[in-house]
């Protein structure tokens, strides 16, 4: 893929599920798709004929969607079976609503951080291999299920579960804001071993001291050098404007069409 290819490049905004049907105008007028953010309740309480109306909705604007799906206290490699058993209920109940929808793909945070699973790599792998086994089961071929960059310091443990699902629907979505945290290595080691794996890219800024999800050009991330690599990735990609303050959205899928241009 070339900046130039736009059929391959899928720009978004984000809204949490209970918010996207009042924002269907906005989103519309901006020109641009959404990432779906269900939280722990609204993925238990989201009904599937509601949720089917909700993307028949966002069709009939022309409005391309993704979903993300819930995070807070899951595990999908904890040690402890019965966390493992409430994450993968939740997340299998997201990729339900994202076939639902007809999603593009379906965004889920892979829990990885050194302080906590470090010294249990191993088992940490072969819980995630057991979650994730069960999610792209309830995913099926059309949907992909990307994992996203949290607290990792570098990308050792996306690399080793990644080796353990060759063929499979699993990729990779790269999180600017997160690297600007919390990585201890520089950019190319996270995205020239995974650019195979690569299929979303959640570009948002901070200064390094919070996860700010401000607009791009707003804080320290490297967009350059992130430029640089993005004009030479192949294949399909989706590019999120992931901003939490609503007053900053506008700006923030103006700054990504200006980074893409």
């Amino acid at each position: 893929m070339s900046m130039k290819d736009k059929n391959a490049m899928m720009l978004a905004t984000n809204a949490p599920y209970r918010f996207v049907r009042g924002r269907v105008r906005l989103i519309a007028e901006l020109g641009v798709g959404v990432e779906i953010y269900f939280n722990n309740d609204t993925i238990e309480e989201a009904d599937g004929k509601e949720v089917e109306e909700t993307g028949k909705i966002l069709r009939e604007e022309g409005i391309r969607c993704s979903v993300h799906a819930p995070f807070m206290d899951l595990s999908p490699g904890g040690l402890d079976r019965a966390v493992r058993k409430v994450t993968k209920d939740k997340l299998k109940k997201a990729v339900e609503m994202a076939n639902i929808l007809g999603a593009a793909g379906c965004v889920c945070h892979p829990g990885y951080d050194r302080w906590r699973f470090d010294d249990y790599l191993q088992i940490w792998i072969d819980g995630s291999i057991d979650t994730w086994t069960e999610v792209l089961a309830a995913a099926g071929e059309r949907l992909p299920v990307m994992l996203e960059n949290i607290f990792e310091e570098e990308p050792t443990s996306f690399i080793e579960l990644f080796g353990r699902f060759e063929g499979k629907n699993l990729f990779y979505c790269f999180d600017a804001g997160h690297f600007n945290l919390f990585s201890k290595v520089p950019l190319d080691r996270w995205l020239v071993p995974l650019r195979g794996r690569l299929r979303e890219m959640h570009l948002h800024d901070n200064h390094g001291k919070k996860d700010d999800h401000l607009p791009i050009g707003r804080g320290t991330f490297p967009f350059r050098e992130l430029k640089g690599f993005l004009v030479q990735h192949e294949g399909e990609i989706i590019l999120t404007a992931e901003i939490h303050e609503e007053s900053h959205a506008v700006e923030g899928v103006k700054n990504l069409k200006e980074f893409v241009s």
